[in-house]
């Protein structure tokens, strides 16, 4: 028995999935469907089907919860497919496949009838009246990846940006972007990022700076709900500035791409939690949480970590989501961490134990899926950013353009 989530955009579909099916679907919530199931009258089918009995409401994120005056305009909510309903059945997936006219695997729980096309990405792009560009420099650390992602995205939205490599590599980088190429004097004999990340941050020499995985392919604007790339620098210059309202931010970031769902009320950000590959630090505020006279520590999970510390320390983080960045999955793309951290032998127990040894009070570890996961307890942060009394405003200029 398997159970699948089936959407559909409009009647007509609805009524042509309950010829396909042979029962009626319109206004379900669950059908089931069991084929060659023993019943009194030697049926070849059985069907059952559950209605639903009140409309779902669509909820709206309120703004007014979220500080965000003279900031671009921001609207979110959920939204529902024409109908949707949980299909519940013994049948192979040769005849879902059939019957649903798409491939079906074993693996397979969600579905659109008929299938969706995929939409294009390229067709729009946000863009801005004014070349406004970020206050603080920007670093990608990468390794083991000449093409850099990151950087062609970049170079898309016309910004500056450096590239930190180790000397093995500074040539074979330097020959695709030359004096972008920053090589610095640490450690390359650990196998992680750990040192390569301090050295950025003791070679920066302004009040902030952005640090960034080399694995993004693009940037995005979240708006009414939709997600489209970005032509203009001016996303970072938002984040900058809004976070320049407070005295204690000591993390910002934009969450990931896939996480912010286009169907889902999506808040502009979220406080108090884990920012990472795409990160805005205070170098003030970095000194406060420094041990044995580094930022960053340990070999796995040092995102997480270092927001743990932050937050521990009294400091609040944001994770914004009305700007997004399309970072490829953990271990998808070789080079970076995944040739030399993601390889240990044991379900990536060491990965989530490393936080649990670190964190115990709101760490903790679990198995699914295969694979260790650890799990941390962000609720327990609930403290207030403070406002200053004075700070920038502008006009951002963002507008929808042809790509």
């Amino acid at each position: 028995m398997r159970v699948i989530n089936v959407r559909l955009s409009n009647q007509d579909h609805v009524d042509e999935l309950s010829i396909r099916l042979g029962c009626d679907c319109s206004n379900a919530r669950w059908v089931q469907v069991l084929k060659d199931f023993p019943n009194l009258f030697d049926l070849e089918y059985l069907f059952q089907v559950k209605k639903r009995l009140s409309k779902r409401v669509v909820s709206q994120v309120d703004m007014d919860l979220y500080e965000w005056e003279c900031m671009p305009s921001y609207r979110s909510k959920t939204i529902y497919a024409f109908a949707h309903f949980k299909l519940e059945t013994n049948m192979s997936s040769d005849e879902l496949t059939k019957i649903l006219q798409q491939p079906i695997t074993d693996l397979t729980n969600s579905v659109w009838y008929p299938k969706k096309a995929t939409k294009s990405l390229s067709l729009n792009a946000w863009n801005s009246h004014f070349d406004i560009k970020p206050k603080y420099p920007i670093y990608i650390i990468s390794k083991g990846r000449v093409t850099c992602k990151t950087a062609q995205s970049l170079d898309f939205m016309g910004l500056d940006y450096s590239i930190v490599v180790e000397p093995s590599e500074e040539s074979q980088y330097r020959e695709r972007w030359g004096d972008r190429v920053l090589v610095g004097n640490f450690d390359t004999t650990t196998r992680s990022s750990i040192p390569v990340r301090n050295w950025v941050n003791e070679h920066c020499k302004a009040e902030k700076y952005w640090l960034l995985d080399d694995n993004i392919n693009y940037f995005y604007i979240l708006n009414d709900n939709q997600s489209l790339r970005c032509k203009t620098g001016s996303v970072f210059a938002i984040i900058e500035d809004y976070v320049s309202r407070y005295e204690n931010i000591a993390v910002a970031g934009m969450n990931k791409l896939g996480f912010c769902k286009p169907t889902d009320k999506v808040a502009p950000y979220v406080l108090n939690t884990r920012v990472y590959s795409i990160t805005l630090l205070d170098k003030a505020m970095n000194e406060q949480i420094k041990i044995n006279g580094q930022l960053w520590r340990g070999r796995y999970n040092e995102d997480t970590d270092l927001c743990l510390r932050f937050l521990k320390k009294g400091f609040c983080t944001i994770n914004f989501q009305m700007f997004t960045g399309d970072k490829a999955t953990t271990m998808t793309v070789k080079g970076g961490n995944t040739d030399c951290v993601y390889v240990d032998d044991d379900n990536r127990l060491k990965f989530a134990q490393s936080l649990v040894d670190q964190h115990p009070d709101v760490v903790t570890v679990s198995k699914k899926w295969g694979r260790f996961h650890h799990h941390v307890d962000w609720s327990i942060f609930k403290q207030k950013r403070i406002k200053r009394d004075r700070f920038v405003v502008r006009d951002y200029g963002l507008f929808i353009d042809e790509y």
